[in-house]
């Protein structure tokens, strides 16, 4: 079984603008964006570990580290708690992952990562956002989708 990482962003008010896109909803070039503007299918480099408000989104026909897989909204209501926001995130993500990839996340080689809200976002920016995505094992820049990769 590969490990999960959460990656918690904080938040910013300021979102960027949505990269251009295809009739398909597909990245048609690099563009910067922040993490509340990536959409399923997405492909990036760099989750936001380091600032969610600075993402290179990319096509997938280009090399790339992450692919954003799947995405849902917590509940509104009180801050529920990281142990709370963290269950929940991985819970769906790896439901999702299912779904995505074909392959059930704990049969698979590949690796589950996600974004949950933090309090500061939940409370600042009204952020409620899970946000899930898929690596090659190891990370290992790949080019095309992992979308029904099936391992």
């Amino acid at each position: 079984m590969i490990g999960v990482l959460a990656l918690v962003p904080g938040c910013s008010v300021f979102r960027s603008p949505a990269p251009e896109r295809d009739a398909d909803g597909a990245v048609t070039a690099e563009a910067m964006t922040d993490a509340f503007s990536l959409q399923v299918g997405d492909c990036i480099n760099d989750p936001g570990t380091e600032s969610v408000t600075d993402i290179t989104v990319l096509p997938c026909d280009q090399p790339h580290v992450f692919e954003t897989f799947a995405r849902t909204e917590m509940p509104d209501g009180d801050y529920p708690g990281v142990p709370a926001a963290n269950t929940a995130a991985s819970e769906f993500c790896a439901r999702e992952f299912t779904t995505y990839v074909g392959l059930e996340y704990d049969a698979s080689v590949l690796e589950l990562l996600y974004f949950y809200p933090v309090e500061e976002s939940w409370n600042a920016a009204d952020d409620r956002e899970i946000l899930c995505f898929v690596a090659e094992q190891g990370e290992e820049p790949v080019t095309g989708t992992l979308r029904d990769a099936r391992r």
